[in-house]
């Protein structure tokens, strides 16, 4: 992220204001000086030992209520955002009468309405990247509607649109927003990548606090793993006073960047699924033009006064094989047994089946008269 949005991030959030200068914030992602922002009323101090380290992860995501007023990364901040999130998705599941009514009119245009995060999981085996809507316009319009109203959403893996889709839904009035007011969906970026520097970032940043007093911080479980001491009590109360909000935005992102591997996972093994069963059903297809052809031609081949009265179709050589007279056809090359009727022939005994009749290459003699 650049000095400038970062300067914007300090700006509009009171608790990093009462917590850092701006050039304190700056260092912590390696930022250069900036102008001095404008000043905003003291916050009411955190008190002592309310860090969040070695809290449990999932807390910054659970649900709640409340309106669009809450301050980036406090508690009902993450409430409206996840209640947005699971209230997009209900409307996505079950769209009432006037939006069904709308879907069918948007399909018998060729647009297909937005699928939930769980429809589109459950067709990532065979769904392609969601194109937009107006791509399909002639004469360059779709073109030109494309650079007008750039949106990033388009250019990304199927993986990284359902991630996006599963964070969209709260709008603080000028787009879709995180708990921490970083646009979800935007004309440039990749919110699914965003995620994953975001933890880079912040992790980095708590690991160099920290060292400043001497301790460490591990991005890996986000923890200090310093034992607690007389001598360092009072810095681990400092560092999780002063970095509060960064663990948080550690501890949503991490949550987040495991969201969107999973979702990576499942769309990779419906993929895997939906080849299997396509190469599965290819291969049943190929047998049975196999077998089709097999049958045709040992109709145009078979001929009762020659062959015999039952037809067992052709052998491995592609030649009609004869009615031994004892259930089971013999192989017009080999004398190997030819016992299925279908068309698709048996594998005599040149090729490893079971033979009578002949003695030559290994095969079982049968002494007895027929």
């Amino acid at each position: 992220m650049s000095p400038q949005n970062l300067t914007n991030v300090y700006n509009q959030n009171p608790t990093l204001q009462g917590q850092y200068t701006l050039q304190q914030y700056l260092d912590l992602f390696g930022g250069s000086s900036t102008p001095t922002p404008t000043p905003t009323p003291t916050p009411t101090p955190t008190p002592p030992n309310q860090g969040i380290i070695n809290s449990n992860i999932n807390q910054y995501q659970s649900g709640g209520g409340g309106g669009i007023t809450s301050a980036r990364g406090s508690q009902q901040r993450v409430n409206d955002f996840n209640n947005a999130i699971a209230a997009r998705q209900e409307r996505l599941n079950n769209p009432g009468k006037v939006q069904s009514f709308v879907n069918s009119a948007k399909q018998m245009i060729g647009i297909e309405p937005q699928m939930s995060v769980d429809q589109m999981l459950a067709r990532s085996g065979y769904m392609n990247p969601q194109q937009r809507p107006t791509g399909g316009i002639p004469f360059g319009v779709g073109s030109a509607i494309a650079m007008a109203m750039p949106d990033k959403y388009y250019d990304m893996p199927l993986e990284d649109q359902i991630f996006t889709q599963s964070q969209m839904g709260y709008n603080d009035g000028s787009g879709y927003k995180d708990e921490f007011g970083y646009n979800t969906r935007s004309a440039l970026g990749n919110y699914g990548e965003f995620v994953g520097e975001r933890v880079d970032k912040t992790g980095q940043a708590l690991v160099n606090s920290a060292a400043k007093r001497g301790l460490t911080f591990d991005p890996v479980t986000g923890k200090i793993t310093d034992e607690v001491t007389d001598t360092n009590i009072d810095l681990i109360d400092d560092f999780n006073k002063k970095t509060s909000y960064i663990q948080k935005e550690f501890l949503s992102f991490t949550n987040k960047a495991k969201e969107r591997k999973a979702i990576s996972d499942r769309v990779a093994k419906e993929k895997r699924e939906q080849d299997a069963r396509i190469a599965k059903e290819e291969a049943a297809n190929r047998a049975r033009r196999k077998a089709a052809a097999s049958r045709k031609e040992s109709a145009r081949q078979y001929d009762p006064n020659i062959h015999g009265p039952n037809n067992y179709g052709l052998g491995s050589d592609g030649k009609q094989s004869y009615d031994s007279g004892q259930g089971f056809g013999t192989n017009a090359t080999t004398g190997g047994p030819v016992s299925n009727k279908t068309g698709r022939g048996r594998t005599d005994w040149a090729k490893g089946g079971f033979v009578r009749g002949s003695y030559f290459d290994g095969g079982i003699v049968s002494l007895r008269r027929r």
